[in-house]
């Protein structure tokens, strides 16, 4: 499914909540990877922001579009992806050869709101961008810019039973009738895509469930992604333009029932 929406006017006032299901964003981008990052580099790197982020692991590296593992063209071995993260684990930086992304994970604190995000986004593209160049490793060049807000809805906060989701979800209808001979499905995944304004990007809305691993409690994970890039390479533009989406997005496809629980205020 694909749709886009003409009217930016709509994005002149744009809400907030109070107590939003967030559980997690991601902000960050790809590059052009360079041919001469080596291992030794990642502790150099590290050191930038080991003051802040002092806890260091490994990661599986992320994939191309195509599924595609970047490898060192000498050895034929996968690039590692790294992990810098914080003491109280609710922040951390991505690394590896062809992107990077600063993390917001919800621990104990509330989420600090988007400014927090986009702020640390900035500092860590400002220091990945110091070290290429004091490593004579070569210009940062942009291939695709993200922004991800996942977010986790469980069960007993508006909704029981998968039969519930309409009290959720303004677009999601399932008419049970004498005539219909299927019941209401017990398993719901569901994505859709539309694109961005001014042929920047698109945004990809999923809805899936879970159990949540602390307690095993069933959850919703509704999450909101945006992609793209800016062609005037304006990052902080396309960034907000995101976030723009991805708020009003939300507020569309739930319903005035759910904001009232997640406490929906004026403009951010």
């Amino acid at each position: 499914m694909t749709g886009k929406i003409k009217n930016t006017s709509l994005f002149n006032k744009l809400p907030g909540y109070r107590n939003p299901p967030v559980n997690e964003v991601v902000c960050g981008m790809r590059f052009r990877p360079t041919d001469r990052l080596r291992i030794p580099h990642i502790g150099l790197l590290w050191d930038k922001f080991r003051a802040d982020y002092p806890i260091l692991q490994h990661a599986p590296p992320i994939s191309s579009a195509k599924g595609e593992i970047l490898v060192d063209k000498t050895t034929g071995l996968p690039l590692p992806r790294v992990w810098f993260i914080n003491s109280s684990d609710d922040q951390l930086i991505q690394f590896q050869n062809d992107r990077f992304y600063f993390n917001w994970r919800k621990k104990e604190r509330e989420y600090p709101r988007y400014d927090h995000v986009i702020r640390n986004f900035e500092t860590v593209l400002a220091a990945i961008k110091d070290f290429l160049k004091e490593c004579e490793l070569g210009e940062l060049e942009p291939v695709e810019y993200e922004l991800s807000y996942i977010n986790h809805i469980p069960k007993g906060i508006g909704w029981t039973t998968i039969d519930d989701l309409p009290e959720i979800f303004s677009h999601f209808i399932w008419n049970k009738t004498k005539a219909r001979c299927l019941p209401n499905p017990e398993n719901v995944n569901w994505t859709s895509k539309f694109s961005l304004s001014e042929k920047k990007g698109h945004l990809t809305v999923s809805l899936k469930q879970a159990i949540r691993k602390q307690d095993e409690l069933p959850i919703l994970i509704l999450e909101l992604k945006a992609n793209g890039i800016d062609r005037e390479n304006n990052i902080r533009n396309w960034f907000d333009l995101a976030h723009q989406w991805i708020v009003r997005g939300f507020t569309d496809l739930t319903t005035q029932k759910m904001h009232k629980i997640w406490e929906i205020e004026g403009n951010v």
